[in-house]
């Protein structure tokens, strides 16, 4: 089984030895430049902008070493060793496998590589052995938090903070280069990417998330996110002006007061960012079980500091083979994981994106006062309810009337996120400045004729959110609020 991708190597730092420095020929480097489209800024009409140092472009090369360098690693039991030993094989083979390159070269009445250029190559081979060679350039550039691609020649990035979308260099050279590189990521993690398993959901590295579909459209597609921010507090989302410092010291006394809370919002709007941050409110003698589809939250990066008693659990997908059931071989779903929780005497129980039937185990936690809390996707605040009741009912076993029950008697809180525009379209481009901020906190209670009645205790308006109402549990904030609390006024 090949190294966890959790524990990349930092590639700078890595010693390349063997590297020939008595040639200066250069590299023929023709990097692909794709047309400009509308609303989009290319990469090259961005002159303020800091360029990359130059890289190895001969990928043909860069991934038949690659396959070299694996193959023999695999053959010898390396990827068993510890990840150090493993680049030192690595490096020491890489080196004799580019002498027997340039050695074809020669003989082929081509120029030796520089320096320069052999310690560019052997850097190539090394981030796609041990990285996610040609999509680790812009991993590692943090001024980007989300990556398309839509076949081999279309790749987008999105930038953090204004939330603008640029056109970069192409990640591979044809469509079937790059279903072979993200089958051989899938391979890393020990799943399969393949026209039997054309879906593909991965952990790349320490802090992206990757979902693909290959085989079954006209192009591959993937999309990558990238959590920048991971040792996140409330404090640290008001200097981002997520939200005024009155509604942090809210949120902070309701996660303390153990309220179960819900995060909601539009795509990429930033909730597993805030639920992070929510959770980092948590004591630290608290026990916490969180329970992800993929690993997103990554909460045991942060050290014992933070949560000393975390236990991570992370849905299987399954082979494509059913049992007599019709479910995956080998499948443990969400659900499964909330069920097998409760025998592990948690504190919390945290669920960083509710899918489906999980949402049942997430109402039996609520239902204790364990100060619960979870992400969903949902159009507006008001579409909370409704969206929970759906997954709900997802699960067979309960009715419509339940479902609803459970959530005007269960959560305490929704917040909601939101990306909105900050200014006016620039003529040129037709972008709008866009930022992120919350823009509803509610709390819910049983209606008439079994309905959930909502109550808005913050609203966004005029550019800013307002503080409207005080939750009926004011009274357990109380302790938990600054000694020089702001003033909520009485829920009338």
């Amino acid at each position: 089984m090949n190294s966890n991708p959790a524990e990349l190597p930092d590639f700078a730092s890595l010693p390349l030895i063997g590297l020939d420095e008595e040639n200066d020929a250069p590299l023929d480097i023709v990097p692909t430049v794709p047309a400009p489209r509308p609303h989009l800024v290319r990469e090259t009409e961005k002159p303020d902008q800091p360029q990359p140092a130059q890289r190895f472009t001969d990928w043909k090369i860069v991934t038949r070493l690659r396959n070299d360098v694996s193959e023999h690693l695999s053959r010898e039991d390396a990827f068993d060793l510890p990840l150090e030993d493993q680049k030192a094989q690595a490096i020491s083979l890489i080196t004799h496998l580019i002498d027997d390159q340039e050695r074809l070269r020669i003989n082929q009445g081509q120029a030796r590589w520089s320096g320069e250029e052999r310690r560019a190559l052997s850097q190539a081979v090394l981030e796609a052995v041990f990285g996610f060679g040609r999509l680790q350039p812009l991993l590692d550039d943090d001024t980007i938090e989300n990556i398309e691609l839509y076949g081999h020649q279309k790749v987008i990035v999105q930038r953090t903070g204004h939330g603008s979308f640029d056109y970069v260099d192409p990640i591979a050279d044809s469509d079937e280069e790059l279903l072979s590189m993200l089958a051989h990521y899938a391979h890393k993690a020990g799943r399969n990417f393949d026209p039997a398993h054309p879906n593909l959901e991965l952990n790349l590295g320490h802090n992206a998330r990757l979902e693909a579909t290959g085989w079954v459209m006209p192009k591959p597609i993937a999309t990558i996110r990238i959590h920048r921010l991971i040792d996140i507090t409330l404090a640290d989302l008001v200097d981002l002006d997520l939200m005024p410092p009155e509604l942090a010291s809210f949120l902070r006394a309701a996660v303390r007061a153990k309220k179960s809370i819900i995060v909601a919002g539009d795509r990429g709007a930033g909730k597993t960012t805030l639920l992070r941050a929510l959770i980092n409110e948590i004591e630290p003698a608290e026990k916490i079980g969180t329970i992800e589809s993929v690993y997103e939250l990554h909460l045991e990066q942060l050290g014992d500091e933070r949560h000393p008693r975390l236990i991570p659990w992370e849905a299987i997908p399954g082979s494509s083979e059913k049992d007599a059931a019709g479910r995956p071989i080998g499948e443990i779903p969400m659900d499964y994981w909330a069920q097998r929780s409760f025998r592990h005497n948690l504190d919390r129980l945290i669920v960083g994106e509710l899918l489906g039937p999980e949402v049942i185990a997430m109402f039996e936690a609520m239902q204790t006062g364990a100060g619960s809390m979870s992400t969903i996707h949902a159009k507006s605040a008001a579409a909370v309810p409704e969206r929970i009741v759906t997954l709900a009912r997802k699960d067979g076993r309960v009715t419509e009337d339940f479902a609803r029950r459970q959530v005007a008697e269960n959560i305490d809180l929704a917040i909601y996120v939101g990306v909105i525009p900050l200014d006016e379209p620039d003529p040129w481009t037709g972008q709008a400045p866009r930022g992120r901020r919350i823009t509803n906190v509610t709390t819910y209670s049983p209606g008439e004729d079994g309905r959930v009645a909502s109550t808005q205790l913050w609203e966004y308006s005029d550019g800013q959110i307002h503080q409207r109402l005080s939750p009926p549990f004011y009274d357990d904030l109380r302790p938990h609020l600054r000694e020089d609390p702001t003033t909520f006024p009485e829920t009338s």
